[in-house]
Order: C-alpha cells, then structure tokens, then sequence
C-alpha cells in the first residue's frame, strides 16, 4: 500500500468514525425523552449521561459473543453496523468526549470504568484487552464465591475515589447474593464545570413556574441579557450553556 492509498484509507476510517459518533444525537433525544417521560413525576431534578449509558450498552454486546440477539439488539439500538463500531465510538466517548481539561482551565471530568469478575471463570484476553486499551477500564480478577464481602469494600473504596467521596457504600456489606455474583462492571462520572458566561445573582427575579398537574409557583429564576442556544421538542426543552474549557478543547 503506498502513501496516497494509506492516507485514503485513513480518511475514510475517521469519516466512518464521525458519521457513527453524529448518529449518538438522535440516540441521545430518543434516550433523554424516554426517560425524562418515565421519571419527571417522581423526581424533581434529574442527572444521567447518555454518553455513558452507551458505553455501557457497548461493554455489554462485547461482552456476549455467544448471545447474538442480545448483541445485534444493542447494535440496531444505536444505530452501529457492528460490536466492532460501536466499539469504535466508545472508545472516542471515553479518551476525547470525557477527557478531563484540568490542566488547560476546565472542566475537571472523571470517568472510569472498572470490571470485577469471579477468579474461576475464562475471560478471552481480546476482551480483556478491549476493557483495558479501548474503553480504559480497570480490571480485577476476585474471589466472589468465599471473599464477597471484601469484593464489595473494593468496589466502594474504587467507586468513592473516583467520585471525590461523592458516593459512598454503594454496595451493601455482607451481601446474600455476592456468591452467585460473576461480574460486576462499574461507571461512574465526576463533573466540575463552570459556565463561561455566568448569570449576574442580581438579575434574578421571581417569575411563575408551571407545573406538570397545570398549576404555578413563584420561583426565583436566573436572567441575562446574552443570547442562548434553545430548542423545544416534545415533554421537553434543551438550553446549551457553554461550560469555561481550555484554549485547545474543542467540545461543545
């Protein structure tokens, strides 16, 4: 293969690469509609990561070579041609979408993924090494059938780290059912942002809120005279408030 071809070739893979990570928009409204629809009346705020609810989706049709309807469901779900794909595009949600900007001014985000799996059963080393290189996952063999409850002070201590105390004994001490457990795959996300245009606290003023069973409050809302990204879609409507990042970082 010479220059010209492999530069072509190239091209093209990075193409297919940002036509697939482009098709994660429409996943993420279908996602985020479906779940604000299904939560709103039993919560009154609601955080998730619909970019890392695809990562976990993909760890799991990775994760079942022999569960083929389980794998081709996940696949058509995110609208991927194959594991392979899908693996593609986590792999690029996990070292440049997620990637902390610290250093360069901002934000501060920790993701991490970690996978626990029963010491007696086979993993494939391409799976291993697809947890370790592409999705940058911690993994630990453990002893689930005699030591569950050390394994769930792990999984805490790791959890607990890496969520700056946020979280803390997320799994039960002395677990009935950690000896039939044979996996546990962790993932967590830790956000620290400012917003690059903030709100004046003096500009704030009461106005009426209109709940979901069609009264209204008077709450205090945020003001300002700058121009904002809005878009309204069915149950919802979408703000883009730009977050203060490094000179370098591109993401939006």
């Amino acid at each position: 293969m010479d220059l010209e071809e492999s530069i072509e070739k190239q091209y093209k893979a990075m193409m297919d690469l940002k036509e697939s990570v482009g098709n994660q928009n429409d996943i993420v409204l279908r996602l985020t509609q479906h779940v604000i629809a299904t939560t709103s009346r039993k919560t009154s705020n609601l955080v998730f990561s619909p970019a890392l609810i695809n990562v976990i989706l993909s760890i799991i049709a990775a994760s079942s070579p022999g569960d083929t309807d389980t794998a081709d469901k996940i696949v058509s779900l995110l609208q991927a041609s194959s594991t392979d794909k899908l693996n593609a595009v986590s792999s690029e949600i996990v070292t440049t979408v997620l990637a902390d900007s610290t250093a360069s001014g901002g934000p501060t985000i920790s993701a991490a993924n970690g996978f626990w799996i029963e010491k007696t059963l086979y993993v494939k080393p391409s799976f291993k090494d697809l947890l370790l290189y592409s999705y940058k996952a911690t993994f630990n063999r453990v002893d689930f059938r005699t030591k569950a409850d050390e394994v769930n002070r792990e999984v805490n201590s790791w959890v607990e780290k890496q969520t700056n105390g946020l979280i803390t004994n997320l799994l039960p001490s002395n677990p009935k059912s950690a000896p039939l457990t044979d996996h546990i795959f962790a993932n967590v996300l830790f956000f620290n942002g400012r917003w690059d245009s903030q709100f004046d606290p003096s500009l704030t003023k009461d106005s009426d809120f209109h709940l979901l069973d069609g009264t209204k409050v008077r709450v205090p809302f945020m003001t300002g005279a700058s121009c904002r990204y809005t878009h309204v879609y069915e149950g919802f409507k979408v703000i883009n408030l730009q977050y203060r990042r490094g000179r370098e970082d591109s993401r939006t």
